[in-house]
């Protein structure tokens, strides 16, 4: 495929230049083997003579702080010994507000972590000027993922064809989605729709032929569309333990994005944008993460993952997954999903880009 975008307005390309640095930072640590922490220090007998604290990116009462409730008992059992870390929720659902917060006032000292839902990652990957912070600087301790599926009415989703597709911003949960079809030769585009019933009372009433279902409860809410004669065009699919995309385990049936992309144009998806896509779908995927600073000391590091990965083991955080339909993830494949939202610098100037040219926009 050729691309022919318009110029980017001014202020985005003073947006690119001041982003280059973070996005060379990033393709560093992503390109690295290893990030380089400081040697373990011994652990005292309580490495937190204060207390542990757990920031939430989103506001008190929240899903996430729902989910932070759940997660606490079972961190602590590795982590505080015998105290639950204190809950701290600030800022607004996307999550942008709290990671600012956790960039910009936490030491890396490994006290302190952060539950941060992946629509923060979306907003730095789409250089949504409010977000601050720097996903290159996370380490991971564990993460939840989600699937995520768009359906469609059959032979939409065809090269030159325009698809009405339900959307409550360009740069949410709804962006791989976006930028699949577009990368599929068709033309996304967004029809406002935020709410759930929303998008299915659009596509019942013909207003939208595409939706793009991600987050929880998405199997149950497939079969609502499917009543309603759509069917499933592709998935964000999942990493295995190689790092490889595959097949969403829930949608074992559906090719996964790079799968309907060879299918339809007889060679893989690769390129830039390609690369973006992958970065996008990552975030996508991403119910959220448990996150340290960079440069916190190797032992703490250690401490915090290995009670992540206990805590992702433990029936109370596998039952609260398994209710909103979730897949909690341990340290190792936390830093796999965690990792794979950096990308490269070229996909990331490529996506955003794409944003200014097809949307004349790169921020909500």
């Amino acid at each position: 495929m050729t691309d022919h975008p318009r110029p980017p307005t001014r202020r985005l390309a003073i947006g690119l230049l001041a982003s280059l640095p973070a996005m060379i930072r990033a393709g560093r640590l992503a390109a690295a083997p290893s990030i380089a922490l400081p040697a373990p220090l011994a652990l005292t007998a309580n490495p937190f003579p204060n207390g542990a604290s757990l920031m939430v990116a989103g506001p008190e009462g929240g899903a996430l702080d729902e989910c932070a409730r759940s997660l606490l008992p079972a961190l602590a059992r590795s982590l505080a010994r015998g105290s639950q870390p204190r809950r701290i929720a600030l800022g607004a659902a996307d999550g942008v507000t709290g990671a600012n917060q956790f960039d910009a006032r936490v030491a890396p000292d490994g006290l302190t972590a952060l539950l941060v839902p992946g629509t923060a990652a979306l907003a730095w990957l789409a250089a949504d000027e409010r977000a601050q912070f720097d996903v290159g600087r996370w380490v991971s301790v564990m993460a939840a993922a989600v699937p995520g599926v768009l359906v469609a009415r059959p032979g939409t989703l065809l090269p030159g064809r325009a698809v009405r597709i339900a959307c409550s911003t360009m740069t949410g949960p709804d962006l791989p989605a976006l930028l699949g079809i577009d990368l599929l030769g068709a033309t996304a585009q967004p029809v406002q729709a935020a709410a759930r019933q929303a998008a299915l009372a659009a596509y019942s009433g013909d207003a939208v032929d595409a939706v793009f279902l991600q987050g929880h409860r998405v199997p149950q809410r497939l079969a609502a569309f499917a009543e309603a004669g759509a069917r499933p065009a592709f998935t964000l699919g999942a990493l295995d333990e190689a790092g490889r995309l595959v097949r969403s385990p829930l949608f074992p049936d559906v090719p996964h994005f790079g799968e309907a992309y060879a299918t339809l144009w007889q060679s893989p998806a690769a390129g830039p944008l390609y690369a973006a896509w992958c970065a996008t779908a990552a975030a996508a995927r991403l119910d959220w993460a448990l996150v340290l600073p960079l440069l916190t000391p190797a032992a703490m590091v250690a401490l915090w993952r290995r009670a992540g990965s206990d805590a992702a083991a433990s029936a109370e955080v596998k039952a609260f997954a398994q209710s909103v339909g979730a897949l909690p993830l341990g340290a190792t494949a936390a830093t796999g999903a965690v990792g794979s939202l950096v990308g490269d610098p070229a996909g990331l100037l490529e996506l955003r880009r794409w944003l200014a040219s097809r949307f004349n926009r790169c921020s909500p």
